[in-house]
């Protein structure tokens, strides 16, 4: 007769190799054997889980963990289960316990992080999202290609008011992966604010070599390009704005700036009288092209 961890091997071997059914089965058979063994509760809670049953996984993962208190991995993986059930609380909680036992665990630090910058964003709370951006430095101090952690971390600098480290995340995101155009956006709009004009513009240039028709990125420029007092190349870069996306007012807007900025008194632009077609009852708009709103278009812009 098989012993338990000659049995929880072949259990494994099954769960390994595809043969779900099997390794259920098998799984079962230990734990009517014996109630909560921490191994074989841990395994047939991941093969719930991988099978779509993350209600039912749950509690073999809690037995798993009372089992065995000092496991990272049981900890870990019951976070990823609560997750998944929008436990997001229980999922932070089970990922800090891994920590506590595996301090340079990466994959745990990234994904508390993740959960405090969500529980922060619903909760308002300035002390999680200091302790994600904390926690993304320190994923990136275990792994430094870890592409996540740079761009999240940016967004959660940025949150915090800390400018030098959204533009130094944001700027290592982009570098990582040179497709993802909102990290050379969330790079730009920190050094925008610091006052780092040229630098945010380079951040930028890459974005619309790549992919021409990203209407925000040119929005960017063209607000960029007004700040260094480039009149000409602000309208160009607005009305590849208004081209990309036609029918995005607040993008027209910018454009409709760029070109009122600029010394030459001339018609409303094109592109602006096209904004004006699409949201007639836009206040903003209307303020941009000097149109008076009636009274029946200010009252529908309210509320």
């Amino acid at each position: 007769m098989a012993t338990v961890s000659e049995a929880l091997s072949i259990a494994l071997d099954h769960h390994i190799a595809g043969r779900v059914a099997e390794a259920e089965t098998l799984y079962g058979r230990i734990l009517e054997a014996v109630p909560g063994h921490p191994g074989a509760s841990h395994l047939m809670g991941l093969l719930l889980a991988q099978t779509g049953r993350a209600a039912a996984a749950l509690p073999h993962l809690n037995a798993a963990v009372a089992g065995d208190p000092a496991s990272p991995t049981y900890h870990l993986n019951r976070g990823k289960v609560q997750n998944a059930l929008g436990r997001t609380a229980g999922a932070a909680a089970s990922w800090l316990a891994t920590l506590r036992l595996q301090p340079d665990h990466a994959e745990a630090a990234e994904r508390l992080a993740t959960a405090l910058r969500l529980l922060a964003e619903t909760a308002f709370d300035s002390g999680a999202l200091a302790s994600a951006a904390a926690l993304y430095e320190r994923v990136l101090a275990l792994d430094p290609q870890n592409l996540p952690a740079a761009f999240d971390g940016a967004m959660a600098a940025k949150g915090l008011g800390r400018l030098h480290e959204a533009a130094r995340l944001g700027g290592l995101a982009a570098r990582l992966d040179p497709t993802l155009l909102r990290a050379r956006m969330a790079e730009a709009e920190a050094r925008r604010a610091l006052g780092q004009t040229e630098r945010a513009i380079a951040a930028l240039r890459p974005a619309v070599a790549l992919d021409p028709a990203q209407g925000g990125c040119w929005a960017s420029l063209c607000l960029l390009r007004n700040d260094l007092g480039q009149r000409g190349a602000a309208v160009v870069a607005g009305r590849r704005a208004a081209l990309a996306a036609p029918a995005d007012t607040g993008l027209l807007v910018r454009l409709a700036a760029a070109q009122r900025i600029a010394e030459k008194p001339r018609p409303a632009p094109a592109a602006e009288r096209g904004g004006l077609s699409l949201d007639p009852a836009s206040a903003v708009l209307h303020l941009a092209h000097g149109v008076p709103l009636d009274a029946g278009h200010a009252l529908a812009g309210v509320g």
